[in-house]
């Protein structure tokens, strides 16, 4: 990632999710009892464990699954749950795994971070996992006016699996109002400390661009939006963050929180020598917006799309708010149009001619979910079910097998199928 890269702007549009995890007291002798998996070895049944409590818990068999003591601070005035520092030094057996949030969330389920064979924790039939090469179809390189980038070394295909990688660091996204950012910046110090010396190297070695505390900094400049435990973070992913940015990418990022693994996934053929690029924005933002949201973090694009000449911008933006247009027409609920088939059916040939125009496909399984929804409305369960259907192909080849809106997809399918007889 060049120095004005800004991987967490995806962070900063993603819709955040709530802030309910409640702490798991321990109970007598036997621990909270979670889930049984019949699945796992002998029929393992798995022990929920209580919130870790800076004041009152020692001794390593109470930090499980971590591997040092975590070290918190709790917030002024005690308004809040304590922000601790929680690290795993040998995450999945790869790296040091770095995790900044609170006793209550990292309490939660611990086969996000125990060593487990993925099938003992949870059903992964629905969740075929593609290949990835251990070695990365591409190499980091100086770019000109860029800085470093990924360049591709090999012919890549559409759909390849470019890159799979664990965080190195999750932090909690909106910690506790009454934490301040001197205690944030202490308990993020204290973890980093206790990385692995070759994991601390491969953060210390990322890109910085808002200046300031250099950890900090470079958090804030290389996380990408994130879940752990059903809670919003951000996470850091250090060889991601060596891929550019660009509005009309050639691939796109997927997460994973079952496995907390990030994957880089082609979206085009990539040709060797190309460069590899992911999207920091929303694909079908225009183009003062894409400016005006990269700008805040210190970033200037210079993508193709926006050194396009003037006029091709403007017929681009012509485009995409007319997109915005139909979409706004689609799930308007009070709205008496579209209110038949044929009218549906136009706005959505009119939408897919969008959507092809401006490669905006990785969003489609949204928009086709958002046709279902329509259609749903004006009675015809039938092209409902069929665009359910659509919805939910798109969502899993781009948001992933496991993402909360792919189940979204998967339940919309099931109610009009119902109906529909799809």
């Amino acid at each position: 990632m060049s120095a004005s890269s800004k991987f967490d702007i995806l962070a900063v549009l993603v819709t955040m999710a709530a802030f309910s995890s409640t702490a798991l007291a321990s109970n007598s002798n036997v621990g909270n009892q979670c889930a049984w998996n019949p699945s796992g070895p002998l029929g393992l049944l798995a022990q929920c464990r209580a919130a870790y409590n800076p004041t009152t818990t020692s001794g390593a068999s109470n930090w499980g699954p971590w591997t040092q003591r975590p070290v918190c601070v709790g917030p002024k005035a005690n308004r809040g749950p304590a922000y601790c520092a929680f690290v795993k030094e040998d995450f999945r057996g790869e790296a040091g795994l770095l995790v900044l949030t609170s006793p209550e969330i990292a309490a939660g389920d611990h086969s996000f971070v125990e060593d487990f064979d993925p099938r003992w924790t949870g059903d992964t039939g629905r969740r075929p996992r593609p290949a990835a090469s251990d070695a990365p179809p591409f190499e980091v390189k100086e770019i000109p006016g860029k800085g470093l980038g990924a360049v591709a070394t090999a012919a890549i295909r559409a759909g390849d699996v470019v890159l799979r990688e664990h965080p190195a660091l999750l932090q909690l996204a909106e910690p506790a109002e009454a934490l301040d950012r001197t205690q944030a910046i202490w308990v993020l110090e204290e973890g980093f400390v206790r990385l692995p010396r070759r994991d601390q190297q491969r953060i210390f070695d990322l890109s910085r661009s808002t200046g300031g505390h250099v950890l900090e900094d470079i958090v804030r400049t290389n996380t990408f939006g994130a879940t752990f435990n059903d809670v919003a973070h951000f996470g850091l992913f250090s060889r991601v963050a060596r891929i550019n940015h660009a509005c009309k990418p050639n691939a796109i990022t997927r997460y994973s929180p079952r496995t907390l693994e990030l994957e880089v996934v082609a979206y085009k053929n990539i040709q060797p020598g190309e460069e590899v690029s992911i999207s920091y924005s929303m694909l079908n933002m225009l183009s003062d917006d894409r400016k005006r949201t990269l700008q805040e973090w210190g970033f200037n694009c210079t993508c193709a799309l926006c050194g396009s000449p003037a006029a091709d911008i403007a017929a681009s933006d012509a485009r995409r708010a007319r997109l915005q247009q139909i979409l706004a027409r689609l799930t308007d609920e009070t709205a008496t149009e579209p209110s038949s088939a044929a009218a549906i059916g136009e706005l959505t040939a009119e939408m897919d001619g969008v959507v092809e125009r401006e490669g905006l496909a990785a969003q489609a399984g949204e928009f086709y979910g958002m046709v279902a929804r329509a259609y749903a409305r004006a009675g015809e369960a039938g092209a409902g079910a069929r665009y359910a259907r659509m919805a939910v192909e798109g969502m899993e080849r781009f948001a992933g097998y496991d993402d909360e809106r792919t189940a979204a997809a998967r339940g919309l399918l099931g109610e009009l199928g119902k109906v529909g007889g799809a």
